[in-house]
């Protein structure tokens, strides 16, 4: 998997639609015409996909869910990948 800097920000793509329904994302990628269910991790990191940096995410993770800042930081990343994969993040590098 392609590696991703830390203070890269990302935000939902303007080609999905989503709701939240018993505290998970249903997420549309619109161009793909596919339905994704997040759970609740997934959920919280897709609600701070505003334009904010991995590692601000990262970190409200951690805190949300106490875990250690690295598994935060790593799994953060690697839901990012997938969902950029997907066509439902938009990622822009640190400017």
């Amino acid at each position: 998997m392609q590696q991703i800097a830390d203070q890269t920000r990302v935000a939902q793509s303007e080609r999905t639609a989503s709701r939240v329904i018993d505290g998970r994302a249903v997420v549309v990628v619109i161009d793909e015409q596919k339905l994704h269910t997040l759970n609740p991790v997934g959920t919280f990191i897709w609600s701070l996909a505003d334009g904010r940096t991995i590692d601000g995410i990262a970190a409200e993770l951690a805190n949300e869910f106490s875990i250690s800042p690295g598994d935060a930081l790593a799994d953060t990343k690697r839901f990012v990948m997938q969902l950029r994969e997907l066509g439902a993040l938009d990622v822009r590098p640190a400017s």
